[in-house]
């Protein structure tokens, strides 16, 4: 790859607090359709995204450190 492109974003709510509706949703589903919005509003076949590039708060539990790998698969 010789040069980065950005062609869209996405995030997620404030989905993990103790009281919110995605308390017990594993971060990498949270992510994964994060990614899907993201390749939607670009317009783009998902088979031409090479990287994702995520930012994390607080990965806990099963969420791991690797949240953007696991979440684009």
């Amino acid at each position: 790859m010789k040069q980065a492109v950005i062609v869209s974003t996405a995030r997620t709510g404030l989905t993990k607090s103790v009281r919110g509706g995605f308390n017990d949703t594993h971060g990498a589903v949270m992510g994964g359709h994060a990614v899907l919005h993201a390749i939607a509003r670009a317009g783009i076949n998902a088979s031409e995204v090479e990287d994702v590039v995520m930012g994390r708060g607080c990965p806990e539990g099963a969420t791991g450190n690797n949240i953007a790998r696991v979440s684009a698969i």
